[in-house]
């Protein structure tokens, strides 16, 4: 019996030192008294703990925009991109075309969590329709 025993348990060895470079689904446990030990979670080098406030890619990203209520057009304040409306659809250029023309003096600071900022466009309208010259340019509210 015991000589089946160890030829059943190097079997068993042998069987998961033979793999072709994937984990082994065989093992073998023994526990001697006692109960299994506790597990202790870690949290990854060079990171947050999972209990931290989010930050850097877990966070929201937030994105700045100058948003032209006179023209409709939103300005991406990092890249210099502009959003605007062209025969009914949204486009994204890094230069407007002739026929928009922006008042340099009259907008809106934006901070929103998306890159896709037309998407508050029916809001932003009606939000600064009456912003003109004298107000100069305010901060938008967080969406």
């Amino acid at each position: 019996m015991k000589k089946l025993l160890l030829t059943g348990i190097g079997a068993l060895m042998l069987a998961g030192c033979t793999t072709d470079g994937r984990s082994p689904n065989v093992g073998v446990g023994v526990s001697v008294g006692g109960g299994a030990p506790p597990v202790i979670v870690e949290a990854p080098r060079g990171g947050p703990p999972p209990w931290a406030p989010a930050h850097g890619r877990r966070a929201k990203e937030a994105y700045r925009y100058n948003y032209y209520p006179s023209s409709g057009v939103y300005v991406n304040v990092s890249t210099g991109s502009y959003f605007y409306m062209n025969g009914g659809s949204w486009q994204v250029a890094m230069t407007l075309p002739s026929t928009v023309v922006l008042d340099q003096g009259n907008y809106v600071s934006l901070e929103l969590e998306t890159d896709r900022p037309y998407i508050y466009y029916d809001e932003h309208k009606v939000k600064y329709k009456g912003h003109g010259r004298a107000k100069k340019h305010g901060h938008g509210k967080k969406h």
